[in-house]
């Protein structure tokens, strides 16, 4: 399936390697004229889940940060990977990844030194070339540069994240959210790390899109009013002892999930992979254990998917970030970070709920990917799908072309994404519309001409019906 998936998104628009031309370059991704169509629609569907639905605010920040940002954050002195080089040919490679497809063992939580000692006494060696393994060390996954000419020039990194960058304009955004606990901020943009050795096509990218919500909540007060929505949600747990069948509210109750802001995070990140099409059965939950959990949290859980390809794939991690980032910025900025409410003063929390953007849309691939018969399809859901409609003549002469273009520009000018296609056969502009995951097609044929009604064609039955050319808009919306 994997390969077939590759195929398709290739040849159709969906995505594919960056720099072809040159040869490529591993871990960068281009995204075609119909794999942005999707990446919108799965942007915007979290628009609707977090800035609609929560009221939550959106910001844009610059891709590029002054050091100082990052080393108040850690990220300088920490944000490292674990690094082997094969002695004999030079190929580097993510240690802790090597031992997992070696060893087909989790390295979840394992120090340097205990990967070192695996890597000895299992004598794992280079995938590549069978040499021998070098020492295991530290390498930061960060792209350093600088800004201005000459002496003057000031040291700068690529984020590696979009959290800090919305962190350091806490004091403003305080003053638009009214001075009030809680509220949300969401960013969506690039962010950038240098992996190692990115092997795994969307699923790790040096160059990657994310959307990062923080939370910023009273210290005292981690609740979710809003939790009983989802707290009767089914969902599966993955622990060390394997996989069980439980409900938020259980974990809630069991004290499992010990903060319910968490727990009702999760269960909106559940809630909105079904809506951009991945398979339910498929995600679960994960809780990070201590030894693997970042320092500054106080817990964090994941949502993952179960790739039939790929094996497991984080898609949102879900985490108390307590007040570890905005005092940290405060401690280096000395600019005030603290809050008045009440006249009580405090720093905030952070809770955040931080996504992948290229996980996902390649988990919707995955999910949404069959084969009926001779026919490919793409079965994406009319808020994930590139297109809502491709509109057709049935042939290009006697005038079709011509009214089918009139169909065509009616909808689009209604502000609808439709699609125009007048080669090949209608057989060939169906399977070319399947394959794309096209919900609907429009064909103008002669009956068209008479009674100005059009055939419209669904996707997964196959059904074909009439409609008035007035009533397309009002249908293709139903």
């Amino acid at each position: 399936m994997y390969d077939k998936i590759l195929d398709i998104s290739r040849r159709r628009g969906i995505v594919y390697p960056s720099f072809e031309i040159y040869g490529g370059l591993s871990g960068f991704i281009d995204y075609g004229p119909v794999g942005s169509r999707i990446k919108n629609n799965v942007e915007e569907l979290i628009r609707r889940f977090y800035v609609v639905d929560e009221g939550f605010l959106e910001v844009q920040c610059p891709t590029l940060s002054p050091e100082e940002v990052w080393i108040a954050s850690g990220h300088v002195h920490g944000f490292k990977d674990y690094m082997t080089e094969c002695v004999k040919c030079g190929e580097p490679y993510r240690a802790d990844h090597l031992v997992e497809e070696a060893l087909k063992k989790k390295t979840d939580g394992l120090s340097l030194k205990d990967l070192q000692d695996l890597m000895s006494k299992e004598n794992v060696t280079c995938p590549k070339c069978k040499g021998k393994l070098g020492s295991v060390y530290d390498y930061n996954l960060m792209f350093q540069t600088y800004v201005g000419p000459g002496a003057g020039k000031q040291t700068a990194y690529l984020r590696p994240e979009t959290a800090q960058t919305t962190y350091l304009a806490f004091r403003r955004l305080w003053e638009f959210a009214r001075k009030k606990l809680p509220f949300g901020v969401l960013q969506i943009g690039h962010s950038f790390r240098n992996e190692i050795s990115p092997r795994q096509g969307m699923i790790r990218l040096r160059e990657f899109n994310q959307a990062e919500i923080q939370c910023f909540v009273d210290p005292e007060k981690k609740s979710a009013p809003r939790l009983d929505e989802v707290a009767g949600m089914k969902v599966r747990l993955q622990t060390k002892e394997g996989t069980s069948e439980t409900t938020i509210r259980k974990l809630v109750d069991e004290n499992k999930i010990k903060i319910p802001l968490i727990a009702y995070f999760l269960g909106k990140s559940v809630n909105l992979f079904k809506a951009m099409g991945i398979n339910p059965e498929r995600l679960q939950l994960r809780q990070h254990e201590e030894t693997e959990r970042a320092f500054y949290s106080s817990d964090t859980w994941d949502v993952e998917y179960t790739s039939p390809a790929l094996g497991r794939i984080e898609l949102v991690g879900v985490a108390d970030r307590t007040d570890y980032d905005l005092k940290a910025h405060m401690n280096l900025s000395k600019q005030d970070m603290t809050v008045n409410i009440d006249g009580r003063k405090f720093m905030p929390h952070v809770v955040e709920v931080a996504y992948g953007i290229d996980r996902p849309i390649y988990c919707i691939l995955e999910s949404c990917y069959a084969e009926e018969g001779d026919r490919t399809i793409f079965k994406f859901t009319k808020d994930v799908a590139p297109y809502m409609a491709g509109v057709f003549p049935l042939v290009k002469k006697d005038g079709l072309a011509e009214k089918a273009m009139e169909v065509f520009t009616s909808l689009k000018e209604g502000g609808l994404y439709v699609f125009y296609d007048e080669s090949g056969s209608i057989g060939k502009k169906y399977a070319r519309a399947d394959e794309i995951g096209v919900p609907c097609c429009v064909t103008v044929d002669y009956d068209t001409l008479k009674d100005e009604s059009v055939t419209l064609r669904e996707r997964d039955s196959k059904n074909q019906y009439r409609v008035k050319i007035a009533d397309l808009k009002k249908e293709l919306l139903k």
